[in-house]
């Protein structure tokens, strides 16, 4: 007896075909996946404003006081004053004032910049301008003491570029104001302070602040 081969029906051929393909594709939809990693980056904040500022008045300038003796107007005047005080809407602007200087009234005035932020930053410049239009013919020189040199204002601040103040921490500077032959009399003479600050880990750039630092 003959046995023949019979080939499988047609639609069994046609199963295993879309069967095979089908695996391909799968195998395929893996192998070109794209795989997407999303991550957040939280950088830190660099903050700097003034802290304090307290001015007393002295009467040997330049030099600065040495003892008790040194403190207030010469000759127990008590005619001028000096104010500082920091802005309300930008506190890394201190505003100083003197009223009814005379020739040869002096005052210092202990200031504190303080790192408000989260991360660490120098300190890379200083502006100190005059506010004042009554004050005239000002120049601002030197670097780690800035001296700014009117007619009837001399202003000396002792800056402390490249500093480098941690969070939390804080600076402490000098401010002297020296009232000049030409000041006239009844006038109030004013002028601003502001700090330039970079992070730490940057390239700061030290000179002074420009007027955007208002």
């Amino acid at each position: 007896m003959t046995t023949r081969n019979r080939a499988p029906p047609t639609g069994l051929i046609t199963l295993a075909v879309l069967l095979a393909l089908g695996a391909v594709g799968i195998a395929y939809g893996f192998w070109s996946g794209t795989l997407t990693i999303v991550g957040t980056v939280d950088t830190g904040a660099v903050d700097g404003r003034w802290g304090t500022a307290i001015c007393q008045e002295f009467h040997t300038w330049p030099r600065l006081p040495a003892g008790p003796g040194d403190l207030g107007e010469a000759e127990g005047k008590e005619v001028g004053s000096v104010s500082a005080t920091i802005d309300e809407a930008n506190p890394g602007l201190l505003r100083v004032l003197v009223e009814n200087g005379y020739p040869s009234y002096a005052a210092d005035c202990a200031v504190e910049y303080v790192n408000e932020g989260s991360v660490p930053w120098v300190i890379a410049g200083i502006a100190v301008e005059p506010a004042s239009a009554n004050l005239t013919n000002c120049v601002l020189s030197g670097r780690q003491a800035k001296t700014l040199s009117c007619n009837e204002l001399t202003v000396v601040f002792v800056d402390g570029i490249g500093s480098e103040i941690f969070p939390g921490d804080l600076v402490a500077s000098s401010l002297r104001v020296h009232v000049e032959q030409a000041a006239q009399q009844g006038t109030e003479y004013g002028f601003m302070v502001a700090v330039c600050v970079d992070p730490a880990n940057g390239q700061p750039a030290p000179g002074d602040c420009g007027s955007s630092s208002r």
